[in-house]
Protein backbone atom coordinates (compact mmCIF):
# COMPACT_ATOMS: atom_id res chain seq x y z
CA UNK A 1 0.00 0.00 0.00
CA UNK A 2 1.60 3.43 -0.42
CA UNK A 3 -0.42 6.54 0.51
CA UNK A 4 -1.20 9.46 -2.05
CA UNK A 5 -1.35 13.39 -0.86
CA UNK A 6 -3.27 15.82 -3.65
CA UNK A 7 -2.26 19.15 -3.11
CA UNK A 8 -2.84 21.92 -5.49
CA UNK A 9 -1.50 24.93 -5.45
CA UNK A 10 -4.82 27.13 -6.47
CA UNK A 11 -7.27 27.55 -3.16
CA UNK A 12 -8.94 30.60 -3.06
CA UNK A 13 -10.75 30.54 0.14
CA UNK A 14 -7.16 29.81 1.92
CA UNK A 15 -4.57 31.15 -0.02
CA UNK A 16 -2.16 28.03 -0.19
CA UNK A 17 -3.61 26.33 1.99
CA UNK A 18 -1.64 23.15 1.77
CA UNK A 19 1.45 24.35 2.63
CA UNK A 20 0.14 27.56 4.92
CA UNK A 21 2.36 27.61 7.85
CA UNK A 22 0.67 25.77 10.86
CA UNK A 23 2.37 25.86 14.00
CA UNK A 24 5.41 27.00 12.44
CA UNK A 25 5.85 25.10 9.71
CA UNK A 26 3.88 23.36 6.53
CA UNK A 27 0.87 21.97 7.13
CA UNK A 28 1.16 19.10 4.51
CA UNK A 29 4.86 18.58 6.32
CA UNK A 30 2.86 16.91 9.23
CA UNK A 31 0.62 14.67 7.16
CA UNK A 32 4.27 13.56 5.94
CA UNK A 33 5.69 12.99 9.27
CA UNK A 34 2.65 11.24 10.28
CA UNK A 35 2.53 8.79 7.18
CA UNK A 36 6.40 8.04 7.73
CA UNK A 37 5.82 6.40 11.10
CA UNK A 38 3.66 3.59 9.15
CA UNK A 39 4.55 0.24 8.67
CA UNK A 40 2.06 -0.59 5.75
CA UNK A 41 2.99 2.48 3.84
CA UNK A 42 5.99 1.50 1.38
CA UNK A 43 5.48 5.05 -0.25
CA UNK A 44 4.35 9.00 0.15
CA UNK A 45 3.23 10.27 -3.66
CA UNK A 46 1.95 13.94 -3.12
CA UNK A 47 0.29 15.52 -6.41
CA UNK A 48 0.82 18.77 -6.88
CA UNK A 49 0.79 21.32 -9.94
CA UNK A 50 3.32 23.43 -8.02
CA UNK A 51 7.14 23.44 -8.10
CA UNK A 52 7.17 24.89 -4.42
CA UNK A 53 4.73 22.52 -3.17
CA UNK A 54 7.26 19.60 -4.93
CA UNK A 55 10.31 21.19 -3.08
CA UNK A 56 8.98 21.36 0.18
CA UNK A 57 7.77 17.79 0.09
CA UNK A 58 10.64 16.07 -1.65
CA UNK A 59 12.54 17.97 1.02
CA UNK A 60 10.71 16.05 3.49
CA UNK A 61 10.92 12.33 1.77
CA UNK A 62 7.35 12.30 -0.33
CA UNK A 63 7.94 11.40 -3.94
CA UNK A 64 6.14 14.12 -6.35
CA UNK A 65 7.19 13.21 -9.79
CA UNK A 66 5.92 14.92 -12.61
CA UNK A 67 3.50 18.10 -11.74
CA UNK A 68 0.38 17.53 -12.12
CA UNK A 69 -1.14 18.83 -15.07
CA UNK A 70 -3.07 22.42 -15.21
CA UNK A 71 -6.38 20.27 -16.08
CA UNK A 72 -6.74 18.37 -12.92
CA UNK A 73 -5.31 21.25 -10.82
CA UNK A 74 -8.79 23.58 -11.12
CA UNK A 75 -11.18 24.14 -8.89
CA UNK A 76 -14.21 21.86 -11.45
CA UNK A 77 -11.82 18.86 -10.88
CA UNK A 78 -12.78 16.25 -8.30
CA UNK A 79 -12.28 13.62 -5.75
CA UNK A 80 -12.75 10.82 -8.58
CA UNK A 81 -10.69 12.41 -10.97
CA UNK A 82 -7.69 12.68 -8.99
CA UNK A 83 -8.39 8.32 -8.35
CA UNK A 84 -9.20 8.23 -12.45
CA UNK A 85 -6.70 10.34 -14.31
CA UNK A 86 -3.87 11.31 -12.13
CA UNK A 87 -3.69 8.24 -9.26
CA UNK A 88 -2.48 5.42 -11.89
CA UNK A 89 0.59 7.50 -12.54
CA UNK A 90 2.18 6.39 -9.05
CA UNK A 91 0.92 3.09 -9.06
CA UNK A 92 2.53 2.44 -12.11
CA UNK A 93 6.00 3.77 -9.79
CA UNK A 94 4.58 1.08 -7.08
CA UNK A 95 4.59 -1.94 -9.76
CA UNK A 96 1.36 -2.22 -9.53
CA UNK A 97 0.19 -2.06 -6.32
CA UNK A 98 -3.56 -0.75 -6.33
CA UNK A 99 -3.77 -0.29 -2.48
CA UNK A 100 -3.87 3.53 -1.42
CA UNK A 101 -4.34 5.31 1.34
CA UNK A 102 -5.68 8.82 -0.20
CA UNK A 103 -4.86 11.91 2.47
CA UNK A 104 -5.59 14.96 2.56
CA UNK A 105 -2.90 17.87 2.95
CA UNK A 106 -4.56 19.34 5.81
CA UNK A 107 -5.05 15.86 7.86
CA UNK A 108 -2.60 17.23 9.88
CA UNK A 109 -3.91 15.63 13.43
CA UNK A 110 -4.55 12.22 12.15
CA UNK A 111 -1.87 10.44 14.09
CA UNK A 112 -0.32 7.05 13.73
CA UNK A 113 -2.90 5.34 15.99
CA UNK A 114 -5.84 6.27 13.88
CA UNK A 115 -3.85 5.09 10.95
CA UNK A 116 -2.90 1.97 12.44
CA UNK A 117 -6.64 1.35 13.66
CA UNK A 118 -8.08 2.35 10.20
CA UNK A 119 -5.82 -0.30 8.73
CA UNK A 120 -6.83 -3.07 10.34
CA UNK A 121 -10.10 -2.24 9.81
CA UNK A 122 -10.01 -1.91 6.08
CA UNK A 123 -8.50 -5.34 6.10
CA UNK A 124 -10.61 -6.45 8.48
CA UNK A 125 -14.02 -5.58 6.66
CA UNK A 126 -12.33 -6.07 2.81
CA UNK A 127 -15.00 -3.29 1.93
CA UNK A 128 -14.16 -1.08 -1.19
CA UNK A 129 -13.38 2.16 0.89
CA UNK A 130 -12.65 2.39 3.95
CA UNK A 131 -13.65 6.33 4.96
CA UNK A 132 -13.08 8.32 8.07
CA UNK A 133 -16.77 9.84 9.02
CA UNK A 134 -18.21 11.62 11.74
CA UNK A 135 -21.86 12.03 12.93
CA UNK A 136 -23.92 14.57 12.95
CA UNK A 137 -24.66 16.28 16.12
CA UNK A 138 -27.79 17.50 15.14
CA UNK A 139 -30.16 15.37 12.79
CA UNK A 140 -30.45 16.78 9.15
CA UNK A 141 -33.31 15.71 9.23
CA UNK A 142 -34.72 18.78 10.54
CA UNK A 143 -33.09 21.38 8.14
CA UNK A 144 -35.06 24.08 6.97
CA UNK A 145 -34.09 26.18 3.50
CA UNK A 146 -35.80 29.66 2.15
CA UNK A 147 -38.06 29.27 -0.45
CA UNK A 148 -38.45 32.30 -3.29
CA UNK A 149 -40.20 34.41 -0.97
CA UNK A 150 -37.52 33.82 1.37
CA UNK A 151 -39.89 31.77 3.79
CA UNK A 152 -38.29 28.99 5.60
CA UNK A 153 -39.79 25.45 4.62
CA UNK A 154 -38.66 22.19 6.00
CA UNK A 155 -36.86 19.87 3.49
CA UNK A 156 -38.22 16.19 5.01
CA UNK A 157 -41.40 17.88 6.09
CA UNK A 158 -42.09 14.28 7.50
CA UNK A 159 -39.06 13.33 9.32
CA UNK A 160 -40.05 16.87 11.21
CA UNK A 161 -42.63 15.04 13.26
CA UNK A 162 -40.49 12.26 14.54
CA UNK A 163 -38.97 13.11 18.02
CA UNK A 164 -34.91 12.77 17.47
CA UNK A 165 -34.24 9.90 19.56
CA UNK A 166 -36.71 7.47 16.96
CA UNK A 167 -34.34 8.91 13.79
CA UNK A 168 -31.76 7.11 12.49
CA UNK A 169 -28.02 8.23 12.87
CA UNK A 170 -26.83 10.37 9.96
CA UNK A 171 -23.02 10.53 8.90
CA UNK A 172 -21.06 12.45 6.78
CA UNK A 173 -17.61 12.26 5.34
CA UNK A 174 -14.94 13.96 7.65
CA UNK A 175 -12.58 14.99 4.82
CA UNK A 176 -9.86 13.53 6.60
CA UNK A 177 -8.29 10.06 4.72
CA UNK A 178 -9.61 7.24 3.09
CA UNK A 179 -8.27 3.48 2.60
CA UNK A 180 -9.10 1.69 -1.03
CA UNK A 181 -8.12 -0.32 -4.29
CA UNK A 182 -8.11 1.27 -7.25
CA UNK A 183 -9.70 -1.34 -8.97
CA UNK A 184 -12.76 -1.54 -6.77
CA UNK A 185 -13.27 2.35 -6.82
CA UNK A 186 -12.42 3.86 -10.59
CA UNK A 187 -16.12 2.36 -11.95
CA UNK A 188 -17.73 4.54 -9.40
CA UNK A 189 -18.26 8.64 -10.61
CA UNK A 190 -18.54 9.23 -7.53
CA UNK A 191 -16.57 7.64 -3.99
CA UNK A 192 -19.71 7.95 -1.98
CA UNK A 193 -21.83 5.87 -4.32
CA UNK A 194 -19.99 2.85 -4.02
CA UNK A 195 -21.59 -0.19 -2.60
CA UNK A 196 -19.61 -0.79 0.09
CA UNK A 197 -18.43 1.88 2.75
CA UNK A 198 -17.37 1.30 5.82
CA UNK A 199 -16.68 4.20 8.15
CA UNK A 200 -13.87 4.92 10.68
CA UNK A 201 -15.31 7.36 13.39
CA UNK A 202 -13.20 9.87 13.99
CA UNK A 203 -14.03 13.34 16.34
CA UNK A 204 -12.60 16.94 16.61
CA UNK A 205 -8.86 15.58 18.07
CA UNK A 206 -7.98 13.88 14.43
CA UNK A 207 -8.55 17.30 12.66
CA UNK A 208 -11.35 18.90 10.54
CA UNK A 209 -11.91 19.21 6.84
CA UNK A 210 -10.31 22.51 6.63
CA UNK A 211 -12.01 24.54 4.00
CA UNK A 212 -12.58 28.52 5.20
CA UNK A 213 -10.12 30.21 7.41
CA UNK A 214 -12.69 29.49 10.10
CA UNK A 215 -12.08 25.88 9.59
CA UNK A 216 -8.56 26.48 9.74
CA UNK A 217 -8.83 29.09 13.21
CA UNK A 218 -10.85 25.55 15.09
CA UNK A 219 -8.19 23.35 13.66
CA UNK A 220 -5.64 25.62 14.98
CA UNK A 221 -7.49 26.15 18.38
CA UNK A 222 -7.39 21.91 18.54
CA UNK A 223 -3.91 21.89 18.11
CA UNK A 224 -2.70 24.50 20.50
CA UNK A 225 -5.28 22.86 23.16
CA UNK A 226 -4.04 19.04 22.39
CA UNK A 227 -0.54 20.57 23.25
CA UNK A 228 -1.10 22.38 26.03
CA UNK A 229 -2.77 19.94 28.14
Amino acid sequence: MFAYIPARSGSKRILNKNIKLFNGKPIILYVIENLKKLHFIKSIYVSTDSKKIKKICEKAGAICGDLRKKSLADDKSGFMDLVKKDLPRYIKLENNDKDVLFVLATAALVNKKNFNLAYKQYKKFNSEILMSCREFDQTPYWAMKTNKSGNLRTIFPKKCLVNSQYLESLYYDSGLFYFFNFNQVKKYNDLKNAKKIKPFFVDDNSGIDVNTSKDWKKLEDIFEKQNNE
